[in-house]
């Protein structure tokens, strides 16, 4: 007996409805299998993703340079903002103490700022840089100083507050500081610059040569210290255990289709005691399974990715990338293992067909 391609695959499209409880079961074990895979990728991705932003965030890629005598040139530190590979810098220096006129007898240390450090110490803010102050989140909550409220300090012009700075992150020592907005003109005694992880290690190395003079090096030191940090978000990308999933998820779902086909011997023996080939055997199981395979697929990745967003967390376009290809890798792994699974078991003559039965 011959088939034509279209007949072997009406052929197995009517045993997938035929089937229907055995293949709403095997639809439903891959889709487990490969939705619990990736939701182990994206949660995981999740995971090392908001630890590398709270490292980012605490100052992990900032340098502070240092220079005794004069100081740090306050235009030269604010010209990096420029540069390439430079997310932010600017300088500060000491105005000593200040007092309310409200408070005399409590004193806050006073700073001059240039724009640049703004951006740098509290990133994602943005603060008039005209004439007035900033107050650290500390001091505004310890004064009752808000936005737009006029302040007098002692022998001073009354002076309005343009902003409240949160800056505990990376420069928790500011929080109960007076910031005073200045022009980048002479010397400041710290210039803080932020880099982009890619560039951060070079750009640290370079901050010497670009302020150096010949009286005195510059000092220059890391916010934070890598030591600080005991996770390595890239080593432990590189040897999480899903990482190699696809292939147990693979075999696990191969186990299930041949327990399947071992179970329907009989049925597969009857096409070859007809004359079905082994390969048109192949084109028929192909046609039932992958349908199967594609729809549990789908749903356990779709699934996933719905579980993850409803924990209130976003899912980007690169954890979705890395759920889908390893995911996708054991369900294309999985084809042809499912279109071949009924050739291999089946035996074709009539007497094993009754032995079976």
């Amino acid at each position: 007996m011959s088939w034509k391609t279209r007949e072997l695959i009406n052929e197995g499209t009517a045993n997938l409805r035929g089937s229907a409880f055995r293949s709403i079961l095997l639809a439903a074990i891959c889709a487990a299998a490969f939705g619990g895979l990736a939701f182990a990728e994206v949660r995981q991705a999740a995971d090392l993703s908001a630890f590398a932003a709270s490292y980012r965030e605490a100052g992990a890629h900032i340098a502070v340079v240092s220079l005794q005598g004069d100081g740090i040139p306050g235009s030269r530190c604010e010209a990096l903002r420029w540069e390439q590979g430079v997310i932010g810098a600017g300088a500060w220096r000491s105005a000593g103490q200040v007092s309310f006129a409200s408070a005399p007898g409590v004193l806050f240390q006073a700073a001059d700022v240039t724009p640049g450090i703004l951006a740098v110490w509290s990133p994602g803010e943005r603060f008039y840089s005209g004439a007035g102050v900033i107050a650290g989140m500390a001091l505004a909550e310890e004064t009752g100083l808000r936005r737009g409220l006029m302040v007098r300090f002692l022998e001073n012009e009354p002076m309005v507050v343009t902003g409240v700075a949160e800056l505990a992150p990376r420069m928790p020592q500011a929080t109960r500081w007076v910031l005073g907005p200045v022009s980048p003109s002479g010397f400041f005694d710290e210039c803080w610059v932020e880099f982009e992880p890619g560039v951060s290690e070079a750009g640290k190395a370079s901050l010497a040569a670009i302020f150096a003079t010949g009286a005195a090096d510059p000092v220059v030191r890391s916010v934070r210290r890598s030591d600080e940090f005991t996770r390595d978000p890239a080593a432990e990308w590189e040897s999480r255990p899903q990482k190699h999933g696809w292939v147990a998820v693979t075999i696990a779902l191969s186990g299930f289709i041949v327990a399947a086909a071992w179970y329907r011997r009989s049925e597969a023996a009857l096409y070859m005691a007809t004359g079905t080939g082994r390969l048109e055997l192949v084109v028929m199981s192909a046609a039932e399974h992958w349908p199967i395979v594609a729809l549990g697929w789908c749903i356990g990745y779709s699934y996933a990715v719905s579980a993850h967003l409803s924990w209130g967390e976003g899912a980007a376009m690169d954890f979705a990338r890395h759920a889908a290809v390893t995911s996708g890798a054991a369900a294309i792994l999985l084809l042809p293992a499912s279109a071949c699974a009924n050739a291999l078991i089946a035996r074709g003559n009539i007497a094993a067909l009754l032995k079976d039965r």
